[in-house]
């Protein structure tokens, strides 16, 4: 087991907080903080913050880390990431006719996956890591204090009537909860798990404070959005977690019960496929689910591709309803194919598998006591598992920044061997 020995980082100028301020705008982005004014234009400043860092990262660590392990974390992410954004561009560009350059250009959200190595990277470069989950913690309370902000602010009714798609899509209206704001979901879940653990975690009475503000907010925005199927695959995973996942041992009575779990899973899917058609809006959902079934088939390895808003759109092909994200794990399979649809399982997997070891080392190596965004990671991500089918938030700008930052928190206690900060 390896412990990083290298000094704090200290320059002529010390830019630990240039860095710090760097990370907040890139998580906060990637987390869409700013997707409630200027039409989301701050996730193009977080991406190009994770991109400086990383940059920054991979030079100052080319010195510091063994060659190997320098390219695991540099060369992995821009060969996975730009694989991604050239081979689905290129491939709806060919399909359809279009400008592949403009596509690339829409599926810039992946550059958020350059959120946890760059993070690694400049932890690896002497960058502490009592700064770095400092930054987590105030980007997830500055994310709900932001939404608190726009929900209290805007004209929900004139919101979700505009003609602007990108303005409309912000608030969603049923007859029973009425107007809602889209909150940054992920972010909110990540809070109220982990300041449920840091609140009965030993600590000074600021630390209490902080921990109860973060769950009263959670609670607060849970109240007004209800996503009740979110809810439920957390509250499962939260129930699981002490019965199979805890402990290394309890994983084999888990094994034993995966039977079982596959005989129910077609019953549950259908009760999920039921309530998912049946919402508002289930009938256009329907006739769209039927043109991606329809088309599988026809684009079978590599999906129809990534489209861009400033040519011919899936609405301009298929028809205007037609929005491959709405539509769960077959939107990703219509857009990415079966390759596509493959590699987003094995990452999945590669996240959640990685937490869940980390949890366990990190408990084994402090009598038992678990990190709280480590632990909150793992249940978000069991969650995520759970609600695979209709939502595969990995594939898009929220869950891409918490799989980054899951990979890139599993690193960094990995090489500070797991102690506490």
């Amino acid at each position: 087991m390896s412990v990083i020995t290298t000094e704090p980082l200290r320059l002529r100028v010390n830019i630990a907080p240039v860095i710090s301020l760097l990370l907040f705008v890139a998580v906060f982005a990637g987390f869409q903080g700013g997707r409630y004014f200027m039409a989301n234009r701050l996730q193009e400043l977080g991406i190009l913050c994770s991109l400086l860092v990383f940059v920054l990262g991979a030079w100052m660590a080319l010195f510091r880390l063994p060659q190997p392990e320098w390219k695991r974390w540099v060369y992995t992410p821009v060969l996975l990431v730009g694989g991604i954004m050239v081979i689905w561009s290129a491939v709806y560009a060919l399909r359809f006719g279009e400008n592949m350059l403009y596509c690339l250009f829409a599926s810039r959200e992946f550059l958020l996956a350059f959120i946890g190595p760059a993070m690694y990277l400049i932890y690896c470069s002497g960058y502490e890591r009592w700064r770095l989950e400092r930054v987590l913690w105030c980007a997830l309370l500055a994310l709900m204090l932001n939404y608190l902000f726009f929900y209290f602010t805007l004209d929900l009714r004139e919101t979700f009537f505009s003609s602007d798609h990108t303005v409309s899509n912000l608030v969603t209206y049923d007859e029973w909860r009425g107007f809602r704001l889209k909150p940054p979901l992920f972010a909110v879940m990540l809070a109220l798990l982990a300041g449920l653990v840091l609140l009965f975690q030993p600590g000074g009475l600021w630390k209490r404070l902080f921990a109860l503000l973060l769950l009263c907010l959670a609670c607060f925005i849970w109240s007004i959005v209800m996503f009740r199927s979110t809810l439920a695959t957390m509250l499962l995973s939260m129930a699981l977690y002490p019965l199979f996942l805890a402990a290394r041992n309890r994983v084999a009575a888990l094994l034993l019960l995966l039977p079982l779990g596959l005989v129910a899973m077609p019953f549950l899917a259908g009760i999920a496929m039921d309530h998912f058609l049946n919402a508002e809006g289930g009938g256009i959902r329907l006739k769209a689910f039927k043109i991606a079934l329809d088309h599988i088939p026809q684009y079978f390895l590599l999906g129809a591709g990534e489209d861009n808003s400033y040519g011919r759109t899936y609405q301009d092909i298929f028809a205007f309803y037609f929005y491959p994200s709405d539509l769960g794990f077959i939107g990703i399979t219509f857009k990415y194919g079966v390759i596509g649809a493959v590699l987003y399982l094995a990452v999945h997997v590669t996240i959640w598998w990685r937490l869940l070891q980390g949890n366990w080392a990190y408990r084994a190596a402090n009598a038992g006591r678990i990190h709280p965004l480590l632990w909150a990671l793992l249940i978000f991500f069991t969650a995520q598992t759970f609600n695979l089918v209709l939502n595969p938030g990995l594939a898009y700008a929220q869950g891409i920044t918490a799989g980054s930052i899951a990979i890139a928190l599993c690193g960094i206690l990995r090489k500070d061997g797991y102690r506490e900060s």
